[in-house]
């Protein structure tokens, strides 16, 4: 299952969005922006919420991790409530490797490099020797309006978290 998702993370991330050939003049025409634009010009994100699941336990729970961060152009910083009760912090570089906009609704993927505290020898062995670990995430959000959607995959667990874009 591991594999499966580290697979389908990575296919995501190199396969380019375009639009489609056929489009009708009546519908405005979708806008894909390469990366060098869509980090310049994106706007502030506040993450509000997150939930998580995962992948190496052997039952499949939803866990609520109370999140308050922040993106900005290509940083973020986060603090929450970790699976295993324990504060976490989280920082460093995100990237949006392409987004496209339709309207109100607007999609992207991209991902992070950054290191998070805050865990132990539960989550992963390497956690039982420093208190800081090194954070590989690859992400996908779906805008609408101000209000966006995020499903990341980090390691061992996938995430849902739930944003306000503050600019634009």
């Amino acid at each position: 299952m591991r594999v499966a998702c580290r697979l389908g993370c990575a296919v995501l991330l190199l396969t380019p969005t375009r639009a489609s050939a056929q489009e009708s003049p009546a519908s405005p025409p979708a806008t894909t922006r390469t990366e060098t634009d869509a980090t310049s010009r994106d706007p502030a994100r506040l993450y509000v919420g997150m939930w998580t699941v995962h992948l190496k336990h052997d039952a499949v729970a939803l866990d609520n991790n109370w999140v308050v961060g922040v993106a900005f152009r290509r940083f973020f910083a986060a603090t929450f409530i970790n699976s295993f009760g324990r504060r976490s912090y989280a920082a460093g570089y995100q990237r949006t490797a392409v987004s496209t906009t339709r309207g109100p609704l607007a999609a992207s993927l991209g991902f992070r490099l950054g290191a998070v505290s805050g865990y132990d020898g539960r989550f992963m062995r390497i956690a039982r020797h420093t208190p800081v670990l090194p954070l590989i995430s690859a992400f996908g959000n779906v805008d609408v309006g101000r209000v966006g959607l995020e499903v990341s995959y980090t390691m061992v667990v996938v995430s849902l978290a739930v944003s306000y874009r503050l600019g634009r």
